[in-house]
């Protein structure tokens, strides 16, 4: 059953842990799914690339049950720079296990860019597997702190992703982001309380400060950016079809 914008945005906001509608970051990457959703139409072949061992796989049953419910839809997982598909590795290092020109869709609703050590390898993948005029969806971290040590490797700026999907034979580019630099900060505000090292009691009360003061009062501000904030970005969003 094909659900409406409102409904689909009613059930993100429940089903991906930690969503909130007031964070930018989160509205973004609904607004992405749903324009993914769009192009995805009755009958195309999706795949879904994520990272399951995170717990991030947690949230990939809303687009599989949601969001591409009428597709012909596939998954792969990532995990320690290479893709696992049915529980088994490929063969060889971060190459799909699909023919040449066989999906219509691709999305990453798992940000993976930032832990491919060969991001040109990869893209150049993303568009074999694709038909000619097939759309990639991709999400590609920008400033963000090291995570999944040693497997962290990139961070994107828009610039070298439009190249690098250019360069792998994608003739259209769209690239938006997710938000301006006062979000950024407010996540940053987080990681720096957690550092402090502060008795477990302390630490819930910044918790609980940041959760419902530091936070909206940041998404709040962040609203006022003109696009100046784009600079400081925590990811953008790379949209992107495959030359016919």
């Amino acid at each position: 059953m094909t659900l409406s914008k409102k409904e689909l945005e009613k059930e993100f906001y429940i089903r991906v842990p930690k969503a909130r509608k007031i964070n930018p970051f989160f509205r973004a990457i609904f607004e992405f799914m749903y324009k993914a959703h769009l192009s995805a139409r009755p009958g195309k072949k999706v795949l879904n690339i994520f990272a399951s061992k995170d717990f991030s796989g947690n949230r990939e049953e809303i687009y599989k049950e949601k969001f591409f419910n009428e597709c012909e839809y596939d998954d792969i997982d990532f995990w320690e720079d290479n893709f696992i598909y049915k529980g088994n590795k490929s063969t060889q290092k971060l190459s799909l296990p699909f023919s040449d020109n066989v999906l219509d869709v691709l999305v990453t609703t798992k940000y993976i860019m930032e832990h491919i050590s060969e991001p040109k390898k990869a893209v150049e993948e993303f568009s074999r597997v694709l038909k000619p005029g097939g759309e990639a969806f991709v999400v590609a971290a920008h400033v963000r702190r090291q995570h999944q040590k040693p497997y962290d490797y990139f961070r994107y700026t828009e610039f070298v992703l439009e190249k690098l999907f250019k360069e792998a034979g994608f003739k259209e580019v769209n690239i938006g982001y997710t938000n301006g630099a006062m979000a950024t900060f407010a996540e940053y505000a987080y990681f720096f309380q957690r550092g402090l090292g502060a008795p477990k009691f302390v630490e819930r009360i910044f918790d609980f400060a940041h959760y419902w003061i530091v936070q909206p009062v940041f998404f709040f501000l962040d609203r006022f950016d003109n696009g100046y904030g784009r600079d400081l970005t925590q990811y953008f969003l790379v949209h992107a079809k495959k030359n016919e």
